[in-house]
């Protein structure tokens, strides 16, 4: 059973899609950082670099896009292209050298239409692509390819087949069109529908595009909440629920037009009680953050996202399972295959991710692990592959990165550990600071001075440590002051001069 839960308020938008009533997916959009996936603009190439084959692209925004080679369709329009595995790429027998260098392709100061494919990641500017998709209720436009795709969600051979028939007479010479699987099912007139209502918002695109000067917003997608509508609202749902009446009516007259036999399913939910406390959303939410995940029978699984990759281990944890090892094991990492590929759908974790099961003896216990997890991930709408167990017993994937995931979406990096989980410890900051003090005494002819440490380290330099603090300044013929304050970070140290307050360096 899946639904979906909206929760609205003035600076934020919350989208949860629920499956068996448990959180599957969490989609949030703020006012201060609203995405830009699917947005069309009018840009000028700003720098073509050949080392990397990309270009740098400015749409109007502070950071220029980024355009590969590859994301480039042709200057003219529409190129010899084929659509593999979800993406357009060109049609040419050899991966090597198929694209022509992108200097021969784009100029400095050169206009070109990009579509915003990836937001902001990190220090990176938006990701653009010049192959345009323009995403109906049924069917995605595709300009700029020459292409009939199906969902592969859509199975049965016979329906496959009558919309393919349907479709073939009515694409649009030189387009492509996806079918998507909302198409399942549905008559002739209303693919047709959704075909003419994408072409003539492509010949608006193309009108602006001739007629804005400069960098310029050619297309904007829906906002968060019809985008899901369009997207995720299918048969399948049975039930969505917003707490806001406007965006209700909204979602109504957007239905009214694309799914009328749906407006049934949407209700207002309109009672005191915030909507995600009620579903018990908020205090999933809260458990994503973590980094420890339990599982049902004691084990437990353990996330950590760095630069690089995400590292996911597992671990047996108070799960004694049966009186054999092997099948203790296999059952823990059953279990946590499970809940690893929920909670990266749910975290929206992307790109190189490494998971440590635990070491099994059997190879058809090894298969069977790898069967499993690729089986939990086909509820993932981001594109995934999984490799065999590595000799260190280890399974290696990746997970397409569209966005910022939950972690980073919701938190920032602690000003006090700078993101790296740990700060020194009150024995490091003690021996720091009396190597600190010698070099001081050293360069400084400073007599007496104050020492201002965290209370912690204050506390380590009046009792354990006072004999060598004691045995410093007598060494040096100085005299030392330690003064507790109670606002420092551990790490934080001021050493001040006694007669006049102010701060002494080494220098």
């Amino acid at each position: 059973m899946k639904e979906l839960v909206i929760n609205v308020t003035p600076l934020e938008t919350r989208i949860a899609l629920l499956e068996n009533q448990r959180l599957a997916e969490l989609i949030i959009e703020r006012q201060e950082s609203r995405s830009l996936v699917g947005n069309i603009y009018k840009g000028r190439v700003d720098s073509v670099v050949p080392g990397i084959q990309a270009a740098f692209v400015d749409i109007g925004f502070e950071k220029n896009g980024f355009l590969y080679v590859s994301d480039i369709a042709g200057v003219e329009g529409t190129g010899d292209f084929v659509f593999e595995e979800g993406t357009v790429r060109p049609r040419t027998k050899h991966r090597r050298g198929r694209h022509p260098s992108i200097e021969n392709i784009l100029k400095k100061n050169q206009n070109i239409m990009v579509q915003v494919s990836k937001d902001t990641l990190g220090t990176k500017g938006v990701r653009l692509t010049n192959f345009v998709t323009l995403p109906g209720r049924y069917l995605v436009l595709m300009p700029t390819v020459s292409h009939l795709g199906i969902s592969r969600k859509i199975e049965e051979d016979h329906e496959r087949e009558r919309l393919r028939s349907i479709l073939q007479p009515l694409r649009p010479h030189g387009m492509g069109i996806i079918v998507r699987t909302a198409a399942e099912d549905r008559k002739k007139a209303e693919l047709e529908g959704d075909i003419k209502y994408l072409t003539k918002v492509w010949a608006e695109i193309k009108a602006k595009m001739e007629d804005m000067k400069g960098e310029s917003l050619l297309h904007e997608d829906l906002g968060p909440i019809l985008r899901v509508v369009r997207d995720l609202f299918t048969q399948d749902i049975s039930k969505l629920t917003v707490d806001d009446a406007t965006e209700y009516d909204r979602i109504l007259k957007f239905l009214d037009r694309f799914a009328p036999q749906l407006k049934k399913r949407c209700k207002l939910y309109n009672a005191k009680r915030p909507i995600f406390d009620k579903s018990g959303i908020e205090e999933e939410i809260q458990k994503a953050l973590q980094r420890k995940v339990y599982l049902k029978r004691g084990g437990y699984i353990c996330i950590d996202q760095t630069e690089a990759l995400v590292a996911i281990d597992v671990n047996t944890g108070r799960f004694t399972g049966t009186k054999h090892l092997e099948e203790t094991v296999f059952q823990t990492n059953i279990e946590a295959a499970q809940e690893i590929a929920h909670q990266m759908r749910l975290r929206d974790i992307g790109g190189i991710i490494v998971i440590d099961f635990i070491d099994m003896r059997y190879e058809r216990n090894r298969k069977e692990l790898i069967r499993r997890l690729q089986d939990a991930l086909k509820a993932d709408r981001a594109k995934t592959t999984v490799s065999e167990i590595s000799e260190l017993g280890m399974i290696e994937m990746t997970r397409k990165r569209v966005k910022h995931n939950l972690m980073k979406a919701l938190s920032q990096p602690c000003p006090y550990c700078e993101g790296s989980g740990m700060v020194r410890s009150i024995t490091t900051m003690t021996l720091d600071l009396m190597r600190q003090l010698q070099s001081l005494f050293c360069h400084s002819r400073e007599k007496a001075v104050i020492l201002q440490v965290h209370t912690d380290v204050a506390r380590r330099l009046r009792t354990e440590n006072k004999t060598l603090l004691d045995q410093l300044a007598k060494d040096f013929g100085r005299q030392i002051a330690v003064e507790s304050v109670s606002d420092f970070h551990i790490h934080d140290v001021k050493i001040l001069s006694a007669r006049t307050r102010k701060e002494v360096t080494a220098q």
